[in-house]
């Protein structure tokens, strides 16, 4: 130990900088493990805490359905039929979900007329499906109070206490709620939690004024083990309840997760690159040692000392730096944690403190140590092919200079890699032609026109007038409607198509093409997983008693409806529509003009035709907010780690470089140059050239 002290304070320089290396690469690594455990962690204790279905068909209540109890109570009692015939199901209800019209929304003052969300009123779970509190509690409400969706807080800077008006209704903000389905900002809808009194109350004026529209969410709690997707199919085979999207527990899970999760894999290919810089950088400093002891190393060899005892010793000291480094690095990326986890705790709440996390973290950081300690061993192989002759007399040759210098530049590359990876992810997800990666056109303007009775006199309306509208360039009509959908080993599954051309505002294919032909379909990539279809494959789409073949043409990304979607040119009109999409972009001139207030005015204008209107660059914004904020956040610790990486590294090359050539430099100053000359000697021709060959 005491070698190993000396041989520190004689090089000061060098073994700071091992450990510092050491330390970042096992901070990076711990780090990644503990927020990877926090935010699974946190998704699952608010998924348990809450008892988050297993599977959500929801559906789009019509006026028949909500005015005639004895339709409802027939088709309520066919769940309960199929429920009790299904083993796996444990519990299941239906729940209902007021969406609102957000332009009539206004949230502490601020209107939502721009949000991209489905917002609607609920009502607490009763048998599961719980909306939580900040302390994990089931808040009831009173009349006249509403809870909000947490995400909504510092998004629209609430506070308890605010008001929250519906048309002409007003409710008082009593709390702040954590849905484990809605969380996530990429999650499409939002839910309030009201007193049943004001839902009802709601409700029935928001028929009256057309404000408001209900759905119904029927949830499934299964058993443990059960297969959600094989439910899935079983339940749309009995031809039940299904005008809407359908979600699975592992798709909540997933979606819940992507937002932060993001930001964490960049994490992890940010200590990856570190720990491959710090095994560059600790080659480098441990060859550079060994040059400069290469007599010491002979006398060891003439005294007797074996190259294995040699070897023991460099290792004891670099092991001794490894434990130095990972305790440094542990220490460090517990503190760390916090303040990158207030986003997920906020979200999702804290999760249970368990040990494995802690034991991954000192896993992770013995993994790089590990690593580093290697590769030490393989730069130490040196000492054992020289003779102890050649290290007592013989010259020390310039070796290495040119793979010196390319250590430095591979440091360099990757350090710029840690800055553009991060800013580019963000730069690309941010960007309004990144919709066409979520299954959107790439239009300037979105217009959804939602589950309405009139919604084709609505869609049609609208489409019209973009036809006749001067500031309009190109607009598309896109309609989805629900089909029962034939596989090729004859099981039947319900399936939403996007019918229209598609060709207008393209989105991007994966695989394959877009459906341009009367009989193509393209499906989203969820679904051909889950359906177990692929190009070239076909499916029947059965509507109105007849059934047509389809062929798969393209796989695409999507997250809207749950990831399932599916887009055909053109199909049976007869089946029920659930909902329609118009995406148009602005001439030239229009568009100079609506950078002002002449767009939202115009924006407004055809929401009060019935449509919700949205700017494409708005609905990416509201859609990854939670992910690019993180991503701006990640992408500003990378630049400062790379830039403090290479400081750390010129410093020390520069350093390293000067005392090679102290005999050089020596000579110079008893020539008369001083400090200042000398350091104009280095900046302009290099410390290697600065000295006279041979000193």
């Amino acid at each position: 130990m005491k070698l190993i002290i000396n041989d520190v304070r004689q090089n000061k320089l060098s073994s700071a900088s091992t450990v510092f290396f050491m330390a970042v690469s096992a901070m990076m690594l711990a780090l990644t493990t503990l927020l990877f455990s926090g935010l699974f962690g946190a998704i699952d204790s608010l998924m348990d805490k809450a008892s988050a279905p297993d599977y959500m068909q929801m559906h789009a209540v019509n006026q028949t359905f909500a005015r005639e109890s004895s339709v409802r109570e027939s088709e309520t009692e066919k769940i309960s039929r199929f429920a009790k015939s299904r083993k796996e199901v444990v519990r299941w209800q239906i729940c209902g979900f007021l969406n609102l019209d957000n332009s009539r929304v206004r949230l502490g003052g601020s209107s939502m007329a721009d949000s991209t969300q489905d917002n609607g009123l609920c009502l607490q779970g009763e048998g599961f499906d719980y909306l939580l509190d900040k302390e994990g509690g089931l808040p009831a409400g009173s009349p006249g109070e509403v809870f909000v969706p947490v995400c909504y807080r510092s998004l629209y800077h609430l506070a308890e206490g605010d008001i929250m008006e519906i048309g002409e209704e007003r409710l008082v903000i009593a709390g702040f709620i954590r849905d484990a389905q809605m969380n996530s900002m990429m999650a499409s809808s939002k839910r309030f939690l009201v007193h049943k009194e004001d839902y009802e109350r709601i409700r029935d004026a928001g028929y009256k004024n057309n404000i408001a529209a209900e759905e119904l969410l029927i949830e499934f709690l299964l058993r443990d083990g059960a297969d959600s997707n094989a439910f899935a199919a079983a339940y749309a085979a009995a031809g039940l309840l299904s005008d809407g999207p359908a979600i699975t527990r592992p798709l909540i899970r997933t979606m819940n997760a992507l937002s932060e999760g993001t930001m964490i894999f960049v994490i992890f290919l940010i200590s990856i690159v570190t720990l491959l810089i710090s095994m560059l950088c600790i080659r480098f400093l441990c060859l550079i040692q060994m040059e400069r002891e290469r007599k010491e190393v002979g006398m060891l060899k003439v005294l007797g000392v074996g190259a294995a005892e040699i070897m023991r010793l460099y290792i004891a000291k670099y092991f001794f730096f490894s434990v130095l480094g990972a305790l440094a690095g542990l220490s460090a990326a517990f503190a760390l944690k916090e303040p990158l986890e207030k986003q997920v705790r906020e979200l999702y709440g804290a999760a249970k403190p368990e040990l494995p996390a802690g034991i991954w973290a000192v896993a992770a950081v013995c993994l790089a140590e590990g690593m580093i300690l290697i590769s030490v061993r393989q730069s130490l192989k040196r000492t054992e092919k020289i003779s102890a002759l050649e290290a007592l007399f013989s010259a020390q040759e310039e070796k290495g200079g040119k793979g010196r210098y390319l250590i430095i530049g591979l440091v360099a590359f990757a350090c710029t890699f840690l800055v553009l990876v991060p800013r580019n992810l963000y730069s690309t997800m941010s960007a309004p032609e990144f919709v066409r990666y979520m299954g959107i056109g790439e239009g300037e303007i979105r217009m959804d026109v939602g589950r309405s009775k009139e919604i084709e006199q609505v869609t049609e309306r609208i489409a019209q007038s973009l036809l006749q509208d001067r500031k309009v360039e190109k607009f598309t009509l896109l309609v989805t409607r629900n089909y029962t959908a034939v596989l090729p080993g004859g099981e039947r599954v319900r399936l939403a198509v996007e019918s229209g051309d598609h060709g207008v505002f393209p989105v991007k294919y994966g695989e394959g093409k877009l459906p341009e032909g009367p009989f193509e379909i393209a499906l989203s990539a969820l679904n051909a997983k889950e359906l177990g279809l692929s190009l070239g494959d076909s499916l029947l789409l059965e509507s109105g008693g007849r059934a047509a073949e389809y062929t798969v043409c393209g796989i695409y990304s999507d997250i809207t409806n749950g990831g399932k979607t599916a887009k055909a040119y053109g199909a049976a009109k007869d089946a029920p529509v659930i909902w329609s999409v118009l995406y148009a972009s602005l001439n030239e001139a229009a568009g100079k003009e609506n950078e002002s207030a002449g767009k939202k005015e115009w924006m407004e204008g055809y929401r009060r035709m019935g449509a919700d209107v949205t700017d494409i660059h708005n609905y990416v914004e509201d859609t990854y907010r939670q992910t690019l904020s993180r991503l701006y956040l990640a992408s500003i610790v990378s630049a400062l780690l790379a830039g403090a990486v290479t400081m750390v590294v010129v410093s020390l090359f520069i350093r390293l470089l000067v005392e090679e050539k102290r005999c050089g430099i020596s000579l110079y100053k008893a020539l008369g140059f001083t400090g200042k000359d000398m350091k104009k000697i280095y900046f302009l021709k290099g410390p290697w050239q600065a000295a006279p060959p041979g000193l």
